[in-house]
């Protein structure tokens, strides 16, 4: 019977760490290994205790009480088995010998010669290049994902290992990680491979003992946080359309506006002669300006509406669609007091995920842990809304976010909409899964519930249905789309500039990037470029995953 290896009895913490922090969370990355742990303050600060060697029980006795119903021993031991927690008689290189370098998931390099460099761009961090000379380029070549650091010291300078290691794990670069099993072992099941392996930290630094960064205000973040408009859809919170609003082969050469429209269309959702369009948060305006454009082309005289939240967006929409072509309201779409039944047609495109939420326990809607019904009373405390129109929520998890926001704004899009009118309300989400929060950008979103959507239209007496937008819009789905993240992405912009290239964000296939490069950089000495199916990665996003509320009165 095997036994778990005795926990030393003094501990150090390791002098490879760097410390992240972002919306309230506190992140530890691992720059020898490349180990990535999310954590709250009071874990990170019991880490720092361990310094440069304390008396392991003592340590573990003083933090008992203070991790809330957590046991410290099972946190130390799982920082040993991490590496985070060393014995100070240990030198800590030592012990990455046994280990596999595995190529990290998102790098950008550019071969030439014998040489590669690397471009790194970490959140709001600077760019900044990477250079290996022709010795260390060999040693890279050489992780080849199966081979440990160990087999490779008879080919190659053990200094020269060491040095690269450290470089290309730190979180400065992020271009490899130590694995103790070969990539072999999950190239056909990924989803068995330890998560650090592909994940990274593009967060900023934080200092333990130091205040974490919360997440911010939505509205106040809309209101006064954007600073620059094409900057917002570029990098911090790019959008399906944002990336569609050139003519793309994914649409049959249409932008996302056009094919919207095309299809509204198509299915007698625009009614002749003059049609009034209300949209709901317009991003940078070519949504607008394409749909306006198009519906005007087929003989409609458009009356446009905006509701913007953003001064900065809407001045942006301006100059684009034009200040005489459509009217601005600037404020909160839940607030504005517009006519009942003032709009033909209502688009609300990728902007109900930073509406308001609350999290609530299943206990304040009356449901016990694992069964009963919503308390109907409780429910009207949180939402009137929800209970008035009877949306389900007996399967509700613990705990959980209830879609205050995008209720009130369904509820409102079904008075202000004219009878035959119609509305599209797009977003990230599924039909059944309950909302979650994502934290990867500089603001929280929530993804959508579209089968609570659904009911409350449903209840307030319109039709309602919900399809995927790569279905509304008839995707061609054969079509290869470039993945990336938003660093990776800032990595590959990088890059381009230095060959003079300005590549700008959009829905990139092989052959929309290679006419864009043109013969200013030879992509087949560019890595990595993944190439995914555009209905499961387009960029940083993933457009089956997008779903579309189609609303008729």
């Amino acid at each position: 019977m095997s036994t778990a290896p005795a926990i030393p009895a003094r501990l150090r913490r390791s002098r490879y760490i760097s410390w992240f922090g972002h919306m309230g969370a506190v992140y530890l990355f691992h720059d020898l290994y490349g180990y990535l742990m999310q954590m709250s303050p009071d874990i990170a600060e019991m880490i720092e205790s361990f310094s440069d060697g304390v008396d392991t029980k003592e340590t573990v006795a003083y933090y008992k009480d203070k991790l809330g119903d957590a046991d410290p021993q099972q946190f130390v031991e799982i920082l040993v088995g991490h590496a985070v927690l060393v014995d100070p008689k240990e030198e800590e290189i030592d012990g990455i010998w046994a280990y596999i370098p595995i190529h990290g998931k998102w790098n950008i390099w550019r071969r030439k010669d014998d040489r590669l460099t690397f471009w790194t761009a970490w959140g709001e961090r600077p760019e900044q290049q990477i250079l290996l000379d022709a010795a260390e380029t060999a040693i890279w070549d050489a992780f080849d994902g199966a081979k440990r650091l160990i087999e490779l010291r008879h080919h190659h300078d053990n200094d020269k290992i060491v040095s690269l290691v450290r470089k290309l794990v730190h979180s400065d670069v992020q271009a490899l990680k130590l694995s103790m099993m070969p990539w072999s072992v999950y190239a056909k099941r990924p989803a068995m491979a330890p998560a650090y392996l592909a994940s990274t930290m593009p967060y900023p630094s934080w200092k333990p003992g130091t205040p974490v960064p919360p997440a911010p205000d939505l509205t106040a973040y809309h209101q006064t946080s954007i600073t620059h408009a094409d900057e917002q859809f570029d990098h911090q919170e790019t959008t399906l359309s944002h990336l569609l609003r050139i003519p793309h082969p994914a649409l049959g050469g249409r932008t996302y506006g056009q094919k919207l429209a095309d299809v509204m269309m198509a299915r007698g959702m625009v009614r002749e002669g003059t049609v009034r369009v209300l949209e709901v948060g317009a991003g940078l305006g070519y949504v607008a300006k394409d749909v306006i454009a198009t519906l005007t082309e087929a003989g409609r005289t458009v009356e446009y509406t905006i509701v913007e939240l953003s001064p900065v967006l809407a001045a942006a929409q301006q100059e684009r669609v034009g200040k005489e072509t459509a009217k601005w309201i600037n404020g909160d779409v839940l607030a504005v007091d517009l006519p009942e039944a003032s709009f033909d047609l209502i688009l609300s495109n990728e902007m109900a995920g930073d509406l308001p939420a609350r999290q609530l326990t299943r206990a304040d809607l009356g449901l016990e842990p694992d069964q009963g019904n919503v308390n109907r009373e409780k429910l009207a405390t949180f939402s009137k809304i929800a209970a008035d129109r009877g949306v389900n929520l007996d399967d509700a998890p613990e705990p959980f976010y209830l879609m205050t926001g995008a209720f009130e704004l369904v509820e409102k899009i079904g008075k202000w909409l004219a009878p035959g009118g119609h509305a599209i309300l797009t977003e990230f989400g599924d039909i059944a899964a309950w909302p979650k929060v994502s934290t990867h950008l500089d603001h929280p979103e929530l993804s959508t519930h579209f089968g609570h959507l659904h009911q409350l239209a449903k209840g307030a007496g319109l039709t309602a249905k919900v399809e995927f937008v790569i279905d509304l819009l008839d995707f061609d789905r054969e079509q290869k789309g470039l993945a990336t993240t938003r660093s990776h992405f800032r990595a590959l912009r990088a890059l381009a500039a230095g060959a003079e290239l300005d590549l700008p964000k959009i829905g990139y296939t092989p052959e929309l990037l290679e006419k864009t490069v043109g013969d200013k950089l030879d992509l087949t000495r560019v890595g990595e470029l993944r190439w995914d199916r555009i209905e499961d990665r387009l960029m940083g996003l993933v457009p089956h995953e997008f779903k579309a509320l189609l609303i008729a009165r």
